[in-house]
């Protein structure tokens, strides 16, 4: 296990790390990620998350192939791309490594939110599954996230899960009581951790009104 790199190098350096070595991870290591992402805030402290650990290689191997099969179909047209020495294109490539080899992954780890209709939904319009708690969740997953790059292990935020949400309830057993937010692959990176790259602050930085800036705080780009 590396060293707690500190707060703020952890978030400064927490990148989807989409390429991971094959090698388990220790249940004690799963358990204090999954603490960690339990310390999130939530709504009136409901706490309405639940999580799925999956490392079974048939139910790796059942969301791999599902997963891999919509990848391609929402991002076919720019398989052509994926070799291209651009941002883009190098992306593209890590997200087809990972695509290709979900079901190599030490775990798969599903963040799943109870069922909760949003305020603005009046009574009269909740009709069928109410979506889950994406506001208490998601702030768990960063925690997760965080929690594993403080750990030294690699992990990325993935949805595609969305498009066949339906037949994992069915394989997997988990109640319609439940939505899946967020499938988190985890397992020891292949690569390194470094800074990430990302726009100046300043440029997606509002002060008081909208496009307006303030010198060293916001100069918005729009």
């Amino acid at each position: 296990m590396t060293p707690d790199p500190g707060l703020f190098e952890t978030i400064h350096t927490l990148r989807a790390m989409r390429r991971l070595k094959p090698d388990p991870v220790p249940d004690a290591v799963i358990q204090k990620i999954l603490a960690a992402g339990t310390c999130a805030p939530s709504g009136q402290n409901l706490q309405r998350w639940a999580f799925l650990v999956v490392t079974d290689p048939a139910g790796k191997r059942f969301f791999g192939e599902r997963y891999d099969h919509w990848m391609r179909d929402r991002f076919g047209s720019l398989l052509s791309h994926v070799n291209d020495p651009t941002p883009d294109g190098r992306s593209m490539k890590a997200a087809m490594h990972l695509s290709e080899h979900l079901h190599e992954a030490p775990v798969l780890l599903f963040c799943c939110g109870k069922r909760d209709w949003p305020f603005v939904v009046p009574a009269e319009s909740r009709v069928g599954l109410a979506p889950p708690s994406y506001g208490s969740i998601y702030p768990c997953v960063q925690n997760i996230l965080l929690a594993c790059r403080g750990l030294g292990l690699g992990a990325s935020l993935t949805t595609m899960h969305q498009m066949f949400e339906p037949e994992m309830h069915e394989f997997f057993g988990i109640p319609l009581t439940h939505g899946v937010v967020a499938v988190i692959p985890i397992g020891y990176p292949q690569g390194n951790f470094g800074p990430v790259r990302r726009a100046p602050v300043e440029t997606k930085t509002h002060f008081n009104r909208w496009g307006q800036g303030k010198p060293g705080l916001a100069a918005p780009t729009l």
